[in-house]
C-alpha cells in the first residue's frame, strides 16, 4: 500500500552469503517519501537459490518478483516501471557491471531515466584503502593491531596480567577489538585510538611478563617482536598521522551513513573532507604524536595521561586523570623526516581517489539537483531551468504520479511563489526541516514543485541500511536458530527494520492481527464415523470379577494378571446406515490413544 501510494521510490539491495547456513540471500529494501521526509522500508528478504545462481540475471528476477509477485507489497507492473527512479548496489561486478550488471538491467528494463548509484559508503572505503594500504607504513600498523587483536584472543594468561598491570597503575585501557572487516575506516579508526591509549601500559605489561619468565619461549619471542614496535617512536608517530587522517575520513563516512542523506550533500561533504586532507598536508606542527595526547620528554621518554579506572564513565569535568611514563624509545629523530614523507605522499593521492571514485556525482542530473536546499539559492532563471531538467529527465514519473496531474507551464509561478512564502515564513530554516513543514502544510498550493522534490529526495545514494538489516539478521541466526525457515526469518527482519519508522498506530494494528490469528481455536480431529474400527463409538465393557475398582474420579479401573487372558474388547455398535451414515463423531487426543491400545490388545487376542 505504502510503495502503491508513492509517485516515486528507489530500490536498495545488497547480497550475503550466510556464514552459518550458506545460503545466499538478497535484501531489498525501498526508500520514499512520506509527509516531507526520506524513510527505509524493508519489503523482502529473497533466497536466491530459488532463482538459480547468484548472478545478475537472477538478482534482476529476485527483485522484480518482491514488487510484481508478492502479496506483501503488491505493486503494479506499470507503477513498479514508472515509479522507481533510482537503484543502489555496491560496486561488485554483478551488480555495477556496465554491460549486464544487476542496475544496468533495471536501467535497461523500460526505465532510461533510471540513475544508477555505488553505494556512497562503499566509495570511501575503496578511496581509502586504495590509497592508504599502498604504503608499507600505515600497511605495518594495521597488520599490528590485527596481531594485538589475536594475541588478546588466544593468550586469556598475557590479557589477565594486562589488565592487572592497569590495575596497578590505576589507569583505565581498552580491549583491543577487531580492525578487519567490511567496515575499514570505522574499523581502524577505533583500533588505532584504542593502541594509543593503551601504548604505555601494553608495553609495561610486556616488560614485565619477559622480566618474569611467565610466558613460553614461543610466547616470550612474540612479545618481544611486539615490544620493539611498541618501542620505535617513529612507529608510533606514523601511528598518530594515521589515526588523523582516519579521524577526517570517519566525520565523513557518518554523514553519509545518515538514513535522511540527500544526493546534493555529497559533493559539499567531498569538497570539505579534501579541505581538512590539505590542511593536515600544510600543517606545520612539529609531531602528529602531540595530537593524540603523548608528549616527549627527552629523546627516550614519553608521557600521557590517562583517566583513572572507572572515570570514563563520568562526566568529562568530574574524571580525574593519572600521568604515565615510559622510557627507552627509539628512533626519535627519524620520525619527524618520516611523517613529512608521507604527507607528501599519501595524503594528496587520498584527495585524488576521492575525485575519481566520486567523479560521477559530477553529472548534470545531480548538479539540477542544488535548488532542494535554501542555502543554494541565489538566480530564479537557473533554479527555474533545473526544474524543467528534472521534469523532462523524469517525465513517465511525473506523468504517472497518482493524485495530481503535473503541469510543466506553473512550474515558474510556483517556484518564485515558493522562494516568496520561505522568505517571510520559513527564514533560516535547514532544508529538511523546510520541505517536511511544506509538504504537510502547503503541498496543495506548490503541487508541482512538492512533486520535483518528492523525486529528488526519494534518490537513495548509501546502503548502509541495508547492511544494518545484514547485521540484525547475523544476531538473529544464533546456533540454536540455524534451522529457522525463510520465511520465519524474513518476518523477523521486516519487523525489526520497519518498527524503525512505523507509526504508534501501524504497530497496534500488527499486534492485533497477530493476536486474532493466534488466538483462534484450534481445529478438532474429525474421523468419518465407519462401521466398525478406531472411528467407532467405544464401548467398554465392565468387568464383573472382584478384580474391578472405582477410581474416585467415576472411571473403572480393571486389575488384569498375568494369567487373566481376559481382556477389554470394543465394540461396534449397529448403525443405521439410512439415518446416521453422514454423521462424524470427534475422538479426542486421549480417546484415539485409548482406542489404539484396545486394538492392539485385540490383535494380540
Amino acid at each position: 500500500m505504502i510503495l502503491s501510494s508513492a509517485n516515486a521510490f528507489s530500490v536498495l539491495s545488497d547480497g550475503s552469503q550466510a556464514r552459518k547456513t550458506g545460503s545466499e540471500k538478497e535484501l531489498v529494501l525501498a526508500r520514499v517519501v512520506q509527509g516531507g521526509i526520506p524513510v527505509f522500508y524493508c519489503v523482502a528478504l529473497q533466497d536466491i537459490d530459488d532463482f538459480g545462481d547468484a548472478n545478475a540475471n537472477n538478482l534482476k528476477r529476485a527483485i522484480d518478483d518482491v514488487f510484481i509477485n508478492k502479496a506483501k507489497v503488491a505493486v503494479h507492473r506499470d507503477h513498479y516501471t514508472a515509479a522507481l527512479v533510482s537503484a543502489t548496489a555496491d560496486g561488485a561486478s554483478v551488480n555495477t557491471g556496465i554491460y549486464n550488471g544487476l542496475l544496468t538491467q533495471i536501467k535497461k528494463d523500460g526505465r532510461p531515466w533510471l540513475i544508477n548509484i555505488h553505494c556512497v559508503s562503499r566509495r570511501v572505503e575503496l578511496a581509502i584503502k586504495d590509497s592508504l594500504m599502498k604504503n608499507k607504513n600505515f600497511t605495518n600498523v594495521k597488520e599490528f593491531m590485527i596481531s594485538l587483536y589475536y594475541l588478546f584472543k588466544q593468550s586469556g594468561k598475557f590479557a589477565r596480567h594486562f589488565y592487572t598491570t592497569a590495575g596497578c597503575l590505576d589507569v583505565q585501557v581498552y580491549k583491543f577489538k577487531k580492525v578487519h572487516g567490511t567496515r575499514f575506516v570505522n574499523h581502524q579508526r577505533r583500533g588505532v585510538t584504542d593502541l594509543l591509549h593503551n601504548w604505555i601500559v601494553l608495553a609495561q605489561t610486556i616488560e614485565n611478563s619477559i622480566a618474569n619468565s611467565s610466558q613460553s619461549a614461543v610466547s616470550s619471542a612474540k612479545l618481544r617482536g611486539v615490544l620493539k614496535k611498541l618501542e620505535d617512536y617513529r612507529f608510533m608517530s606514523v601511528c598518530c598521522l594515521y589515526k588523523q587522517i582516519l579521524d577526517i575520513v570517519a566525520h565523513m563516512s557518518l554523514i553519509f551513513e545518515r538514513n535522511q542523506l540527500l544526493s546534493f550533500e555529497i559533493t559539499p561533504t567531498i569538497e570539505i573532507t579534501k579541505e581538512r586532507i590539505q590542511d593536515l598536508i600544510d600543517s606545520e606542527a612539529p609531531s602528529s604524536v602531540a595530537s593524540c595526547g603523548i608528549t616527549l620528554e627527552d629523546d627516550s621518554s614519553i608521557k600521557c595521561s590517562l583517566p583513572r579506572t572507572g572515570h570514563m564513565k563520568r562526566k568529562a569535568e568530574n574524571r580525574e586523570y593519572a600521568t604515565v611514563t615510559y622510557s627507552g624509545m627509539k628512533n626519535v629523530g627519524n620520525a619527524m623526516a618520516t611523517i613529512k614523507s608521507l604527507k607528501s605522499d599519501v595524503l594528496p593521492s587520498i584527495q585524488q581517489c576521492l575525485d575519481a571514485r566520486f567523479s560521477s556525482f559530477s553529472h548534470e542530473v545531480y548538479q539540477h539537483m542544488l535548488w532542494l536546499d535554501p542555502a543554494n539559492w541565489g538566480d530564479v532563471k537557473s533554479e527555474v531551468k533545473s526544474l524543467q531538467f528534472l521534469a523532462s529527465h523524469f517525465r513517465v514519473t511525473v506523468e504517472n504520479a497518482g493524485g495530481i496531474k503535473f503541469d510543466e507551464s506553473n512550474l515558474e509561478r510556483e517556484w518564485k511563489d515558493l522562494r516568496v512564502t520561505v522568505k517571510h515564513y520559513y527564514r533560516g530554516v535547514k532544508a529538511r526541516a523546510l520541505w517536511k513543514r511544506v509538504f504537510i502544510y502547503r503541498r496543495n498550493q506548490f503541487p508541482n514543485v512538492c512533486l520535483l522534490a518528492e523525486i529528488v529526495m526519494s534518490v537513495g545514494v548509501s546502503n548502509c541500511t541495508v547492511e544494518a538489516g545484514f547485521s540484525h539478521l547475523t544476531a538473529m541466526l544464533t546456533d540454536r536458530r540455524l534451522n529457522l525457515n525463510h520465511s520465519t526469518m524474513e518476518d523477523l527482519l521486516l519487523v525489526k527494520i520497519n518498527n524503525l519508522v512505523w507509526s504508534e498506530s501501524d504497530r497496534n494494528d500488527i499486534i492485533e492481527a497477530a493476536l486474532e490469528k493466534y488466538m483462534e481455536p484450534r481445529r478438532k480431529h474429525k474421523l468419518d464415523k465407519p462401521s466398525c474400527g478406531l472411528g467407532a463409538p467405544i464401548k467398554r465393557r465392565k468387568r464383573k470379577d472382584s478384580g474391578s475398582e472405582s477410581s474416585s474420579d467415576g472411571h473403572d479401573i480393571v486389575n488384569i494378571s498375568d494369567d487373566d487372558e481376559s481382556v477389554s474388547e470394543m465394540e461396534c455398535g449397529d448403525h443405521d446406515n439410512d439415518s446416521s451414515s453422514d454423521d462424524v463423531v470427534s475422538v479426542d487426543g486421549e480417546g484415539l490413544l485409548q482406542a489404539l491400545v484396545d486394538s492392539l490388545d485385540n490383535d494380540e487376542n
